[in-house]
Formats: structure tokens, C-alpha cells, sequence
């Protein structure tokens, strides 16, 4: 019985494999067969093809750039959740310790 199971699942798990594998092969094929289905290729369509690579290549290089710099001014500044002042955030916020200094000594105070 369990090798029966075993048998049914390694069937299962091939043929997944086998159908990674053919999406595989097809993307890899595809550049080739897209040369072969133009009919032919002369120089200048070669070189336009390969100026229309370069500038792809360009713009995507600039939008790389531009993406890097912006990326900087998106950064968002921190604020502190009990004082609300930039660049600092609750865990080391001077007023909130002194807050919490404050409200033990009253605390102390209000139990005597």
C-alpha cells in the first residue's frame, strides 16, 4: 500500500517537474525563434535593433538613477509619539522620561 502511495506521488511530482521545465525551455528559446520566424535580417535592421537595446538600456539606467536619488527624499522623517519633535522616536525621547521621573515622584507622593 504505502509503496503504491509512494509511486502516485512521485508521478505527481514529475510531472510538475516536467512542466517547470518546458516553461524553462520555452523562455530560453524564445530570442532564438524569434530571429529565425523575421525572414531576414539586413544590417540596418540589425543596428536599429541593437540602437533600440542601447536605449532601452539608457532609460533604464536613468529610471535606476532617478529612482536612487528620489529615493532619498522619500525617506520618511521620524517623530517622536509623545513629544511629536523630529529625528527622535519614544524609546529616547527626554521629555518622556521626564514625564515618567515626574509621575513616579507623584506617584510616591500621592501613596505617603
Amino acid at each position: 500500500m504505502v509503496v503504491i502511495y509512494e509511486v502516485a506521488l512521485l508521478r505527481t511530482e514529475v510531472s510538475i517537474l516536467r512542466k517547470v521545465n518546458k516553461g524553462l525551455s520555452k523562455r530560453r528559446k524564445t530570442k532564438k525563434t524569434r530571429i529565425r520566424l523575421k525572414r531576414s535580417l539586413t544590417i540596418q535592421n540589425a543596428r536599429d535593433l541593437l540602437d533600440g537595446k542601447a536605449v532601452g538600456k539608457q532609460l533604464a539606467q536613468e529610471e535606476r538613477q532617478n529612482r536612487s536619488s528620489a529615493g532619498g527624499s522619500r525617506t520618511k522623517i521620524q517623530y517622536c509619539g509623545v513629544c511629536g519633535k523630529p529625528g527622535h522616536n519614544a524609546r529616547i525621547c527626554k521629555e518622556a522620561a521626564e514625564l515618567s521621573d515626574s509621575s513616579i515622584s507623584n506617584l510616591v507622593i500621592a501613596i505617603s
